[in-house]
């Protein structure tokens, strides 16, 4: 290929290159993506055409940035609240929801419910609702958050996390659904 032409298309295939990987700074996926599908196609185009020894590594060099630009690509993470979350809902809590919890599980949530036998729990209903975080509401009108994971107390829920719960359940149905866990 004559070399000002051949320039002007490594040039053109930067310039590309940079706009994609402002792209990936913003974290916009789909831009980022349908960018470097654009970059690729020239690169494709601009491969064959390559003559002498020059031309043909600077190629090698753009297929080097490409690829790192498709490494950049893949650990962006779809936005939350796209497209990919509307319209979803949360988990709905019910007593047959709530046998499908691990009886482990449910001996640790009773366990930190302590003594109280006026105390109900309300579970988060975002996630898969395998070990959901959950507050618990005492009698004495306090309330505790809890991790899922590890039952033990989390820092106050701010307005945002207490959306993002079930309706409270008592003490006596968490107690009746883990001994028809038990039977």
């Amino acid at each position: 290929m004559e070399p000002d032409k051949f320039r002007e298309s490594r040039q053109e295939i930067n310039r590309m290159c940079k706009n994609v990987h402002a792209l990936i700074d913003q974290k916009a996926l789909d831009e980022s993506k349908a960018g470097y599908e654009k970059v690729h196609e020239q690169l494709k185009i601009l491969k064959p055409q390559a003559e002498g020894e020059i031309q043909k590594r600077s190629v090698k060099n753009l297929g080097l940035k490409l690829k790192n630009l498709s490494t950049l690509i893949h650990k962006l993470k779809p936005k939350a609240g796209g497209p990919r979350k509307k319209g979803k809902t949360g988990i709905i809590w019910d007593e047959s929801r709530l046998a499908q919890l691990a009886a482990p599980f449910l001996e640790k949530l009773l366990q930190n419910m302590e003594t109280d036998d006026n105390a109900a729990v309300c579970l988060g209903t975002t996630g898969k609702g395998i070990r959901p975080n959950y507050q618990i509401h005492f009698s004495d009108k306090t309330i505790t958050s809890f991790s899922g994971s590890s039952h033990k107390p989390s820092p106050k829920p701010n307005a945002g996390q207490t959306k993002n719960i079930s309706p409270p359940f008592s003490r006596q149905v968490i107690e009746n659904v883990l001994a028809q866990k038990n039977q």
